[in-house]
């Protein structure tokens, strides 16, 4: 079976399963087709139809996405928008479409996020277990660079966003604080030429296996990745008003209560696998 084989098979099985037409790794796709970019070798999911849609609507039929915010909001996924929703709800009101998709197994970061942006199963791309070692396979981020764009990764220091893409013909800006990649990223959508920048957020999935999914600190934090994918949209609609651009909010996988004070993620459930994907998307003027 070819590698595109398996990896179909494997998000098939889970679109099925979740009954839903999307799966996580369809973003990397979707970004491609948006932005005029070809997809990456291994990459085996498919555009989503609507986004693409209203991308060619937006732009009257000519030109793509030249400009690209991916906020990646580590674990927040529909079990907590079920248990967020004032928080959701102001995520949704500000993005164009909501996705509702399926992660892969096991639902952990790297194995996750190595789906996301390579649009590639586990089994293809090379993380099936929870560790951080570099991706071999093409990604996202492979693609962008080969077209000519420029890219930045914005993350904590040593967590899998910042491990795993290394490598590439990519900028890494590693930090201490979430809080540091957040004030990265916004200064360089203000003062540099990027046409792709990743930010990464940890806060929520630290507190949450800290204290639980829905504790009063997780709510806090929940609170606070809302607040940043706002900025990120006003910070988008300014500084890049001249470009056709996107704000995306991207998780990985959701969580689950373990006990009355521990939250956890990594099964194969509703609460872990479902995750939604909400998209931005804006043409400039």
């Amino acid at each position: 079976m070819s590698d595109s084989a398996k990896s179909k098979e494997v998000f098939d099985f889970f679109r099925k399963k979740y009954d839903t037409p999307y799966s996580i790794a369809d973003l990397t796709a979707t970004v491609c087709e948006l932005c005029g970019v070809k997809a990456p070798e291994q990459c085996a999911a498919t555009p989503i139809a609507a986004a693409v849609d209203q991308g060619d609507k937006l732009m009257n039929g000519i030109g793509k996405t030249q400009k690209v915010l991916l906020f990646c909001a580590d674990a927040m996924g529909e079990h907590q928008r079920k248990n967020f929703p004032e928080i959701f709800e102001r995520i949704e009101k500000i993005s164009t479409f909501r996705f509702l998709s399926c992660s892969v197994m096991p639902s952990v970061t790297p194995v996750c996020y190595g789906t996301i942006f390579s649009g590639a199963a586990p089994c293809v791309h090379g993380i099936e277990k929870y560790e951080k070692k570099v991706l071999a396979v093409d990604t996202l981020f492979d693609a962008f660079a080969r077209a000519g764009k420029n890219v930045a990764i914005c993350a904590y220091n040593n967590c899998s966003i910042d491990v795993i893409f290394r490598q590439r013909n990519v900028d890494y800006y590693s930090f201490r604080t979430d809080e540091g990649s957040f004030k990265c990223a916004m200064d360089l959508m203000e003062r540099s030429n990027y046409d792709l920048i990743v930010c990464y957020m940890n806060d929520y999935d630290h507190t949450m296996h800290a204290t639980g999914p829905f504790s009063k600190e997780a709510e806090e934090e929940a609170n606070r990745a809302a607040d940043r994918y706002t900025a990120f949209t006003q910070q988008a609609d300014k500084c890049w008003e001249k470009y056709n651009h996107a704000v995306l909010f991207v998780p990985d996988h959701g969580g689950h209560l373990v006990n009355e004070s521990n939250g956890a993620h990594g099964t194969d459930t509703p609460e872990d696998m479902l995750v939604n994907h909400f998209y931005r998307i804006k043409a400039g003027k």
